[in-house]
């Protein structure tokens, strides 16, 4: 069977993969050059970009098997008013493989490592697209102090899987046959252990969200002849609706639906998410002032 890229970049945005946006990232660099750093007692190397200065650090976040470059579009615009972040996890990249199992845990675990060797202080604007908006989520949950504000670009949804079984058990199950055997060799093991998480419907998160300021940008463009039941319209539909009510968590949520770029919409309408991050980093100015005047007027 052919897949046409929108249905290979769909494909492994189930598994929070992006083959598509790995495709687009190698083509170019950032317009910052990348450099490795030494993370971890071990030392390990990352391969990371800061550029940009500012109140908040702006901390991006790839998709599955997707490098820094994926968000060659967008952050050298949002280093005009703040400072970024961009890296390439374990494996990915230039950056160093790792021996310890890929987990949302151990991701995690290396992003503090990198924070800590970048000398990188809070605080933080979090932006991770797909898979990246589930390791977002999990630092978020582990060091909500840090975090301002956070910007979650067409993010995976442990609730999408169960939903879709939900609604046509076997047409899913025959996605995710389908699905495994066109996650690259390389990233087959963290899809192994990724699979299951999205299967169970629950992120496992070590704390509650911070109640900040969030944009979440959704991609509802629709297949002519959609090749797989992720694309049909009441699955869309199904990653709209989850995406609308993860959103309302939060005191200052925003959603914006956009039909005219796929999954990948910061290589494809990057300016939705500059806009977004700006917006965030405006909100987090005022919640941060509103709280200031509130301590203030205490006695």
């Amino acid at each position: 069977m052919k897949l046409t890229a929108r249905s290979l970049a769909l494909v492994l945005a189930v598994a929070s993969g992006a083959c598509q946006a790995q495709a687009h990232a190698q083509a170019a660099a950032p317009s910052s050059p990348p450099e490795l750093l030494a993370v971890g007692a071990q030392a390990h190397q990352v391969q990371a970009a800061t550029a940009g200065a500012g109140r908040y650090t702006v901390i991006f976040e790839s998709g599955f098997g997707t490098d820094l470059r994926a968000w060659r579009k967008v952050a050298p615009e949002v280093a005009k008013s703040a400072r970024v972040l961009t890296y390439s996890r374990a494996g990915h990249g230039a950056s160093q493989a790792r021996p310890e199992p890929r987990t949302i845990e151990q991701n995690t675990t290396e992003l503090e490592q990198l924070i800590a060797a970048a000398k990188l202080a809070p605080p933080f604007i979090l932006v991770g697209h797909s898979y990246g908006g589930l390791l977002m989520r999990s630092f978020a949950a582990r060091h909500p102090g840090q975090v301002a504000g956070m910007v979650l670009v067409d993010p995976a949804d442990e609730r999408f899987n169960p939903a879709l079984r939900k609604l046509d058990a076997e047409r899913a199950a025959a996605d995710d046959r389908q699905f495994a055997g066109f996650v690259p060799p390389k990233f087959l093991p963290e899809y192994k252990l990724l699979q299951p998480v999205l299967d169970s419907g629950t992120l496992p998160l070590s704390g509650k969200l911070p109640d900040v300021p969030v944009v979440v940008l959704t991609s509802v463009q629709q297949a002519d002849k959609p090749m797989f039941f992720l694309e049909t319209a009441p699955a869309v539909a199904i990653k709209k609706d989850l995406h609308a009510d993860f959103l309302r968590q939060f005191s200052k949520g925003e959603h914006v639906v956009t039909a005219k770029s796929g999954h990948n919409i910061q290589l494809e309408e990057p300016e939705l998410v500059v806009a977004a991050v700006n917006k965030v980093i405006a909100a987090a100015d005022a919640q941060a002032a509103q709280a200031s005047r509130r301590q203030a007027l205490q006695p």
